[in-house]
């Protein structure tokens, strides 16, 4: 399914496996219900500020329904959850590496 609205999640770098297993152990499917990922990583986003910052592109993950109904459930797919993941952590990588450099120059 395609929603023109939202920006494309670059999968760069591929979500790594092991991220991808240890998310099905927690919530044991490939389609995770977007109220169960809200409730897990963002705690401090409610319902509707969740939805506005995926809608805005602040959080990039793509939005699936498995119907077009407008009532249907909404997923996020693991990988997209798993990619999420890895590339915020790459860039906290990224970030501390450029704050020693900073600190020891």
């Amino acid at each position: 399914m395609s929603n023109t609205a939202q920006n494309p999640l670059r999968l760069l770098p591929a979500p790594e496996s092991a991220t991808v297993e240890l998310l099905y152990r927690i919530f044991g499917d490939v389609l995770i219900p977007l109220d169960k990922v809200r409730e897990q990583y963002f705690r401090n986003l409610n319902e509707q500020s969740f939805v506005a910052e995926i809608s805005s592109g602040r959080i990039q993950l793509p939005i699936t329904t498995l119907d077009t109904s407008r009532k249907a459930p909404k997923y996020a797919h693991i990988r997209h959850v798993a990619s999420l993941i890895d590339i915020r952590a790459y860039k906290a990588d990224e970030d501390m590496q450029r704050q020693q450099e900073e600190s020891t120059e």
